[in-house]
């Protein structure tokens, strides 16, 4: 109501204006400085005349001249607009300001938002809130596809190996060595939802022993099944892998996008600022999140976000490390003892990804310092203990340098 009260208020002011513009006097346009200009050429004239810098002819000339530009003064000061009649300007703008309001009317209706209230924050947190709690769940989403799948079948001898497969898993549900095979190859070719059953099955036999990457895998199938929509099972899937492992990259963004699929840019800016800086770059939610961020940021309000450069948190690599053999022994080894000391530094007073700890244990293999590198695999061991994928790339860190 406050928006239309304003708006009114505008189209009033300026209709007044536009009655004042056509029935007052308009000002004389021609400025006094003219006039006495053209005096002056009068008098310089005959006092050149009296001198005898210009001939009789000549003074006649530009007196002439002068005059002639004179009464053309006397004919622009006659000429003023006519201003309108009080009733003519007031039937004037009231035919403009109606032509103003349906003008106006007509782009906000095409252009703007029409019914839609303000929205103080605690209402939208309100209006978030009740999204979430009424979202579609994974069957009705299911339902909403125009398209319905049909089951893929590889041709040749890689086709029969997935029937073999399916025959053998159908025979022995109790699998898991199967079933996850199964998962896996259904969802490569394409049959999420045999994908979807499979791994199901595959976790409701694990049951308490599975892992957050068992969870999360079911949550990735379950949000490809229905085009990238984080419905409630999808949720609990990923809850439920968080809370094994909350340093899960891949929750976290699922649980962003849902966040930002809800009307709350801002819970989901806040968890992609955390994953952009602390998960490995080459993780493949990374480019997802590059990618809208941006986009989240100013729905979220952030005038200020800035995307970080891609090799924000990187350490000395390989390349850096090559780049030093330019050097003598002694400058080599400062040079690296240096990225090595800020890379140390930083992981272990704000923390990490996998990739970067793996980084930090070979550049100390390559000084030679074995005693820090044990340390620094020991340290990331107990930092991300009961998380198999990021243990596996540390544990092949470690052995590359000859650490067990």
């Amino acid at each position: 109501m406050t928006f239309w009260i304003i708006i009114s208020i505008i189209c009033i002011l300026i209709s007044i204006l536009f009655y004042l513009s056509i029935t007052q006097d308009t000002p004389n346009l021609v400025p006094n400085s003219d006039l006495e200009v053209y005096k002056d050429q009068l008098i310089n004239v005959a006092r050149d005349l009296s001198r005898g810098i210009i001939t009789k002819d000549e003074a006649e000339r530009i007196r002439a001249e002068v005059s002639r530009r004179i009464l053309e003064l006397d004919k622009r000061k006659e000429r003023s607009l006519e201003k309108e009649t009080k009733v003519t300007g007031l039937l004037f703008s009231i035919v403009f300001l109606l032509i103003f309001i349906a003008g106006g009317s007509f782009l906000y209706q095409k252009f703007g938002a029409p019914g839609y209230e303000n929205l103080s924050q605690s209402q939208r947190i309100k209006n978030s809130n009740e999204l979430l709690s009424k979202r579609a769940t994974q069957e009705q989403l299911l339902e909403l596809r125009l398209v319905e799948k049909s089951l893929i079948t590889p041709e040749g001898n890689y086709g029969e190996l997935v029937k073999k497969l399916r025959q053998k898993v159908s025979e022995r549900p109790n699998d898991l060595e199967g079933l996850k095979l199964l998962t896996g190859i259904e969802a490569k070719i394409g049959n999420t939802d045999e994908a979807v059953k499979a791994q199901q099955q595959f976790l409701q036999l694990l049951g308490d022993k599975a892992s957050d990457l068992d969870h999360f895998n079911y949550a990735d199938l379950l949000i490809n099944q229905v085009e990238g929509v984080v419905s409630p099972e999808a949720e609990k899937a990923l809850r439920a892998s968080l809370e094994i492992n909350p340093e899960n990259g891949g929750a976290k963004y699922y649980i962003g996008l849902m966040l930002a699929q809800n009307d709350r840019p801002d819970l989901a800016l806040r968890v992609w600022k955390q994953l952009l800086r602390a998960d490995e770059l080459d993780a493949p939610w990374i480019p997802l999140i590059r990618n809208d961020i941006e986009r989240l940021a100013v729905l979220a309000g952030d005038t200020k976000f800035e995307l970080p450069p891609i090799d924000s948190t990187a350490g000395p690599t390989a390349e850096d490390i090559e780049n030093a053999s330019q050097m003598n022994d002694e400058e080599r080894q400062e040079m690296i003892k240096g990225m090595v000391s800020r890379l140390s530094e930083r992981l272990s007073t704000e923390g990490g990804s996998p990739n970067e700890w793996a980084r930090l244990i070979n550049a100390y293999g390559v000084l030679g310092d074995f005693q820090n590198a044990q340390s620094a695999w020991e340290e990331a061991k107990n930092i991300f203990k009961g998380d198999a994928s990021a243990l596996e790339k540390l544990s092949a860190a470690a052995m590359n340098i000859g650490l067990k």
